[in-house]
């Protein structure tokens, strides 16, 4: 009788584990989407405190935009997030299409981005599009970006003469 029992919580075990593993996944990748809806609303305003929320901020952390860098978390946010809002006039950010994969303690995201704005100063107006890369690795807080990479270029790029 004791066989059975045993026997039986193994199947149940078996049968039941892909779909705790498929709802494990699905909360991941809730989480991962939100984070990041968080910090394309904090580039759009200005405001660093979504970056200082969800990116771990590790010693010799950089996070790459269009062939610029930002040495470290703090870098980031004073030396470009935070400034935009002084900046540019407005700056609309759309993360789009977001693939998210999961491996254990870490994942990885890719994204289209469009990003539009105006300078303040000169009235100059941009409108790029491209692809984003966050890396995510699970903590004890949940999970944080140790590592961007955003590269754009001109949605309507000039014509060579």
């Amino acid at each position: 009788m004791m066989k059975l029992f045993y026997a039986s919580c193994v199947v149940i075990f078996l049968a039941t584990s892909p779909y705790i593993y498929a709802s494990e996944q699905t909360n991941d990748e809730t989480e991962i989407l939100e984070m990041i809806q968080d910090i394309e609303k904090g580039w759009e305003s200005g405001n660093g405190m979504p970056f200082y929320q969800h990116y771990l901020g590790q010693v010799g952390a950089r996070y790459i935009e269009s062939g610029g860098q930002n040495k470290g978390l703090e870098d980031l946010v004073k030396n470009h997030v935070e400034p935009e809002k002084e900046v540019l006039k407005r700056l609309t950010i759309d993360i789009l299409d977001i693939e998210t994969n999961v491996e254990g303690d870490f994942a990885w995201a890719v994204t289209t981005v469009n990003v539009s704005g105006e300078v303040r100063k000169t009235g100059a107006v941009f409108d790029k599009k491209g692809f984003q890369t966050y890396l995510f690795r699970r903590t004890d807080e949940g999970w944080k970006v140790i590592h961007s990479h955003s590269s754009t270029r001109d949605n309507k790029p000039h014509k060579h003469h």
